[in-house]
Order: C-alpha cells, then structure tokens, then sequence
C-alpha cells in the first residue's frame, strides 16, 4: 500500500490547479492501494486562504481526512512548543512511521526545508 500526505502547501497548489498533483488524485481514484492523506490542521489553514477547497476535497471519495485524536494533539502540542507551526505538525505527525505505516508517509509539500529535522520525507512538488 502506497500513501502520502499533503500539507496546505499541496493542498494550495492542488486547488490552483498542479499538474502533477492533480494527476496523483485521478491516479488514486483508479487504483487500489493508492491512498491519499490530508491532516486535518493543514486543510484548515488551506481553507483559509481558499475557502471553497474544503468543498472540493471533501467531494473527493479518494482522499482521506486525518483526524487529530489525543496521541495526535499530544505530538502536535510537543512540535509546537518546539516552534513548529501547527499545520506542518499536524502533517508530521500523519507523515511519521506509525504501526499501520512502518516507513512513514512522504508528505508532499512547497517547503521542504520547513520539514527538516522533524522525522518525515518530504517530496518539493514545486
């Protein structure tokens, strides 16, 4: 099973229309195994600056909405006091090995270097 994360960076470029990023939604719709994660706090702060991308993501039946539950708030609070800004802990925390993903997820992303050091592949979609 193949997945990755977009943050709002992606989130952003995708409703702008991305190529590339586009053609990974078809490609999952069609696809079995392809899996397609969006971290709750990252389409907030995508919604906020696009307000009707909410609609649209969540007419997508191949995108997966990823809750912040305790152990999420708990990883996202740590990342925050580190300064981290909340939308891209939320994205490390889906984006890090867990037991359902022992590799991780790359998180997709126009800021890789916001990433760095914080435990997660990103892929520059830019």
């Amino acid at each position: 099973m193949h997945g990755v994360v977009f943050d709002h960076t992606a989130l952003l470029a995708f409703g702008a229309g991305h190529q590339l990023l586009s053609a990974l939604v078809v490609r999952a719709h069609g696809e079995h195994g392809r899996r397609l994660f969006v971290p709750a706090l990252c389409l907030a702060r995508a919604i906020a600056h696009r307000p009707a991308l909410g609609e649209h993501i969540g007419a997508l039946p191949m995108i997966d909405v990823a809750e912040l539950r305790y152990s999420g708030a708990l990883a996202v609070g740590q990342l925050v006091k580190q300064g981290v800004d909340w939308q891209l802990a939320h994205a490390v925390v889906v984006g890090r090995p867990a037991p359902e993903w022992p590799e991780g997820r790359p998180v997709l992303t126009e800021s890789p270097k916001a990433y760095a050091g914080l435990g997660v592949v990103t892929i520059d979609i830019g």
